[in-house]
């Protein structure tokens, strides 16, 4: 097969495509501007005009700084006591009494290591400085994935911005999986210790010790392994087994919240939240979801046990990690970024299929989608957006593998 020329890359071959590199500077810098604004204004009616029920950009946050507060004042298990966390959360951000729940701490015992330093700084300053070397971290990896031209797409992907408008931590845990898989080949012990990071939102990290596995990838394995299990260990040695069973507690009653339908399924991207939307009840909603979770496994094990392009490979894992998990939000889409930047840099660096441009550009704002059509639609579309992008991936390693067998003969 020759070499892809840059005319075809860049859809010149045959005919100029709609979206040149042109274009996607063009679209990235108007969506940069766009989040600027929104969260300009924003923030100018929160800090400045004080309208009643507005919080500050960044909302979310507030359980991690309350969570870090009351570990270091009164244990690790004092996070997982729901009134007391309530009272640090309503005490930091008084709108919240304006008719808004407390938000629970679901994480693990070993995410507090991580935060508890930001409760030694105020609410506000610790937000900035936790979305802030987020969005640095999550970029600087992008910008190790992408090649140069196609930086400023990265940069302007929605998903950064619904992570900054929520105040989670997906960021972190993206960027994370992004450089580890970027030294995965050169640095496998550093990219093993990236990846078992991760696991501080186990659900997240399910699939990574899998592809590892499949690849025969023991240095990388055994990194990961060895510090998800150090972490373990630390915070037993450091907090006892009391907020492990706590964890265990708020984990059985959030799932048990999204089983019933309290929680906000439109913001939920998995394939149980869009069946329970078209009220298919818990139990075809668990079936359906383990039809596609075991699909996705199938196409992590058929990407990463035979050769192919590793950044096919790293697209289907990044888009399986977020399909098999039931309880998933839209601001952890920032994984999908990744299997954007893969897949693009992919169809860059040797041709476009037809229409993968176009399925790229409604990845890329699937993002949105829970905040803005769920309720409208009443069916919630980005589980639907995953599946065809983990199809993607899996059938572009199927095109290569077949052209390269059907060269070698």
């Amino acid at each position: 097969m020759p070499p892809v020329t840059r005319a075809q890359r860049t859809g010149r071959a045959s005919g100029t495509h709609w979206l040149g590199y042109g274009r996607l500077r063009l679209y990235s810098h108007v969506a940069l501007v766009c989040y600027a604004l929104y969260f300009g204004i924003w923030t100018f009616r929160a800090a400045v005009l004080d309208v009643p029920g507005v919080f500050d950009p960044g909302g979310d946050f507030v359980v991690f700084w309350s969570a870090a507060k009351l570990a270091l004042a009164h244990g690790a298990a004092a996070p997982y006591d729901y009134a007391l966390l309530g009272k640090v959360e309503f005490a930091a951000v008084p709108q919240m009494a304006l008719g808004y729940e407390v938000l629970p701490w679901l994480y693990p015992p070993t995410f507090l290591f991580f935060v508890m330093p930001f409760g030694l700084l105020p609410y506000g300053l610790a937000t900035f400085m936790f979305l802030a070397s987020g969005a640095g971290w999550y970029g600087w990896a992008l910008c190790r994935m992408l090649p140069r031209q196609a930086w400023i797409a990265g940069l302007a992907f929605p998903g950064i911005a619904v992570v900054l408008a929520t105040g989670q931590n997906a960021l972190w845990l993206a960027g994370c999986a992004a450089l580890g898989l970027c030294c995965l080949r050169s640095r496998p012990l550093l990219a093993g210790f990236l990846l078992g990071l991760l696991t501080v939102k186990p659900h997240l990290a399910l699939m990574f010790p899998l592809a590892l596995l499949c690849a025969r990838n023991w240095r990388a394995l055994g990194a990961m392994s060895a510090t998800a299990l150090g972490l373990v260990l630390l915070a037993l040695l450091t907090f006892g087994t009391e907020p492990f069973v706590a964890f265990l507690g708020n984990a059985a009653r959030a799932a048990a919240q999204v089983e019933h339908g309290a929680a906000l399924l439109v913001r939920m991207p998995t394939v149980f939240a869009a069946v329970q939307m078209l009220h298919g009840g818990a139990a075809l909603s668990y079936a359906l979801h383990g039809m596609i979770a075991a699909a996705a496994l199938a196409a992590v094990i058929y990407a990463w046990s035979r050769p192919c392009s590793f950044a096919l490979r790293a697209a289907v894992l990044c888009c399986a990690a977020l399909l098999v998990p039931a309880y998933l939000w839209d601001y952890d889409l920032a994984f999908l970024g990744l299997a954007i930047a893969w897949l693009g840099t992919h169809g860059y660096r040797n041709g476009w299929l037809r229409g993968e441009r176009e399925l790229l550009v409604a990845l890329w704002v699937l993002p949105l989608c829970g905040m803005t059509m769920g309720e409208r639609l009443g069916f919630q579309p980005m589980a639907l957006g995953l599946v065809l992008a983990l199809a993607l991936g899996a059938w572009r390693i199927r095109q290569e593998r077949i052209g390269k067998a059907s060269r070698d003969a």
